[in-house]
């Protein structure tokens, strides 16, 4: 997600901070600390309320982020990678490399989620129910319950909210796994379920609306419809991924890779590379060898990145993308496959090797290309 900021990583999972993430959290600080503790414990002085919110607060995300470690977790159960894992304005999202490979894959690692928020509550409500027990003993153990308290009713909320039956929710990728196994086909159960989440969005703007004019709650009403827009959008973006897999089929990557290419040593410099290669070929990315192995790949955004005037001096294995960080792609795969491995990259290029040795390139533009040709003719 563009505008995150990676913070840690866990369990070989980059766990990212989008921008968005800090209007949330200050957002949530504020109502704990101006509203949600002052009416629970009016008693407390301003820095006790304003430091229990802080902690509520992170522990809150650190729910969050438990919650989509839990989806990562059982999606590589199943062989999906997952790349990243990243807060955002309107909670956690889990970045997997590529779709569930079986119905029974989805139920579990949607199911995943809730899961956990609802283990997650029922700890916390049981932590404040012991605190509340302790507390003619021990009345410093307040602010735990407190916090407990509300961890407990919130976490369970995110459960039930997820659960609801319209993708992207949680809920939704269930009653997708359900549709699909019955079925037997992941497309319409796709479309089933994403219909569901559009659904679900319009009435959120409904309602939002209510909250507005019955409630004179502009904000609550602003934010419900904020969540219907995100819910609206990423089900429509679920729709046209399967379409966009659909009209993919069986095609394989041999039909779209370029297989005239040649590589250039990587002891070649730059101005080299410019020169001979890029310029008169009108090329994107060059492989890159030593000896007779392929070792990477030079692409122009690489190139642009280094300063005219140090092309003479700069050797092209310093500036390219090394074969260890490219995904994989072989001629006898299908593009659907292509498709995946360049969402796990932002390279414009990727390298095509059969037995280690390069016999192709295969252009993102390419598969856009070949995409926007069969939309156009109407095959489907």
């Amino acid at each position: 997600m563009p505008g995150s900021l990676t913070v840690a990583r866990i369990f070989g999972i980059d766990i990212r901070i989008h921008f968005s993430w800090i209007l949330i959290f200050i957002f949530i600080l504020l109502s704990l600390s101006d509203r949600v503790l002052p009416g629970l414990r009016p008693n407390w002085s301003d820095q006790k309320t304003y430091v229990v919110a802080v902690i509520t607060a992170l522990l809150f995300f650190v729910s969050v982020l438990l919650h989509e470690l839990a989806h990562a977790l059982t999606a590589r159960v199943f062989r999906m990678p997952v790349s990243s894992i990243t807060l955002f304005l309107l909670g956690g999202v889990a970045n997997l490399a590529k779709e569930p490979p079986s119905a029974l894959a989805e139920f579990l690692m949607a199911a995943a989620g809730p899961l956990a928020s609802l283990v997650l509550g029922g700890i916390a409500l049981g932590v404040a129910f012991l605190v509340d027990a302790r507390l003619a003993f021990d009345p410093g153990l307040d602010p735990v319950g407190v916090v407990a308290s509300y961890l407990g009713v919130i976490n369970i909320t995110l459960a039930v909210f997820n659960m609801i039956p319209g993708f992207p929710l949680d809920g939704g990728r269930i009653l997708r796994s359900i549709v699909w196994a019955f079925r037997k086909d992941r497309s319409s159960a796709t479309r089933i379920a994403a219909r569901g989440g559009q659904l679900f969005a319009a009435l959120l703007v409904v309602f939002g609306i209510f909250r507005m004019v019955q409630w004179n709650d502009a904000f609550g009403g602003a934010w419900s419809a904020l969540i219907a827009y995100f819910l609206y959008n990423a089900a429509g973006a679920a729709i046209q991924q399967d379409r966009t897999i659909t009209l993919l089929g069986d095609v394989r990557v041999s039909a779209l890779m370029r297989s005239d290419v040649r590589a250039v040593p990587g002891s070649a410099t730059v101005a080299t590379l410019v020169r001979d290669h890029v310029m008169p070929l009108n090329l994107s990315a060059v492989p890159v060898s030593e000896g007779e192995r392929i070792v990477g790949v030079a692409t122009v955004p690489a190139l642009r990145g280094v300063a005219q005037d140090r092309w003479e001096s700069t050797l092209v294995r310093d500036v390219m993308t090394s074969v260890d960080d490219l995904p994989g792609l072989s001629p006898d795969d299908t593009l659907v496959v292509a498709l995946e491995r360049f969402s796990e990259s932002d390279l414009a290029v990727l390298p095509v090797l059969q037995r280690s040795m390069l016999v192709g390139l295969l252009h993102r533009e390419a598969l856009a290309g070949y995409l926007r040709m069969r939309e156009s003719l109407g095959l489907r």
